[in-house]
């Protein structure tokens, strides 16, 4: 029973802390109070992580068999130089990647975003092949066509021929953040799999603190100098000279939801099937696009819903269900399936995910 609740728990929160966080970031977005230029939102997403050092780590449902358990090491300047190097390379490809879905989040708005960010298994399918030497059975390529279909509808207007430009960039710069975080991914499978490598909670938050570390000194050097045209113009402009107590609120709950996206992943990443996470993958991508619709439609067009972004949704969905399935009846018991990689960061993960 306490199995089943903790599980319960942890996805719900997981998936909670996913939807809301990007939704949250899409609100200040349009309120101007987290221009892209700025990264304030990425560097909250990477505090959060960095801040699960100070809790303990879940404890695991279960030890995989024949599993030889070695100490991981007490600290980062303790640890191998292997484990440096691959945590640098990692840092740096996530703070690419969630510059750029950031990016591509405020252009196109969160609800297409998050479909287009589901399309991050297609990536992780290919790349696994490449650099873990995973192989797919052919229901897991057809599901991979199936995810490739959806993300094009995506590019289709309300009048069937594609969609402005400016949209169009904005879906091209998510789909190189998409990348870049499937390239973080298949890492961060590989680096965990390192004999006396670093807990799961480590590696959050060191990364966290790596990546926090970039943004703060791009903060101070070009965010904090350029404060009033970067911030306090943009939210006059669009928010007016109301009292900013809303938007304080909503960056510290957007740091609790990071820090709670971010513990959760890690023991999701260990302990959950293939399945269950393609479900939630599936679920968040779908509650982000209709909310998003409900919620910003008046003020963004491009949040709006039309029958070829609700067609894209359905496939994207779909295929990561599918291949989800698909992945169970191969998945070894000790292994972490590209799959199981959750929608963080984001959106940007915005997540981020942003």
């Amino acid at each position: 029973m306490a199995y089943t609740l903790q599980t319960f728990v942890f996805q719900a929160i997981f998936l909670l802390s996913g939807i809301f966080s990007t939704l949250i970031t899409q609100n200040l977005f349009n309120v101007g109070a987290a221009d892209k230029a700025t990264i304030i939102t990425v560097f909250v997403q990477y505090l959060g992580m960095a801040i699960c050092r100070f809790f303990p780590a879940p404890a695991k449902t279960h030890v995989p068999r024949n599993s030889v358990l070695l100490q991981p090491p007490k600290s980062f300047f303790k640890a191998s130089s292997e484990i440096k190097k691959g945590i640098l390379i990692i840092t740096s490809f996530e703070v690419l990647a969630n510059v750029l879905s950031t990016i591509g989040l405020s252009i196109i708005g969160s609800g297409i975003y998050q479909v287009i960010h589901a399309g991050v298994i297609v990536f992780n399918a290919i790349f696994s092949k490449y650099i873990l030497n995973k192989t797919l059975n052919i229901k897991q390529w057809i599901s991979v066509i199936g995810i490739s279909i959806g993300l094009g509808l995506s590019a289709i207007g309300k009048d069937g021929k594609l969609t402005s430009p400016i949209i169009l960039i904005g879906i091209i710069i998510n789909l190189l953040g998409t990348i870049c975080y499937s390239v973080v991914y298949v890492l961060n499978e590989k680096h965990l799999k390192l004999p006396g490598g670093p807990t799961t909670v480590q590696q959050s938050s060191w990364i966290g603190t790596s990546a926090s570390s970039i943004c703060l000194i791009y903060i101070i050097l070009y965010t904090i100098p350029n404060y009033q045209t970067l911030i306090v113009d943009k939210i006059r402009e669009k928010y007016g000279d109301q009292p900013y107590t809303w938007i304080y609120i909503c960056y510290v709950l957007l740091l609790l939801l990071h820090f709670l996206h971010a513990y959760t992943y890690f023991w999701i990443l260990e302990n959950s099937g293939a399945v269950t996470t393609g479900v939630l993958q599936a679920l968040r991508a779908v509650t982000v696009f209709f909310f998003s619709s409900f919620f910003f439609c008046e003020i963004d067009n491009a949040q709006c819903l039309t029958i070829y972004k609700v067609e894209s949704c359905l496939a994207v969905v779909t295929g990561v269900l599918c291949y989800s399935i698909a992945s169970r009846s191969k998945k070894e018991e000790h292994e972490i399936e590209p799959d199981q990689i959750p929608l963080t960061t984001t959106i940007g993960k915005l997540d981020m995910e942003l």
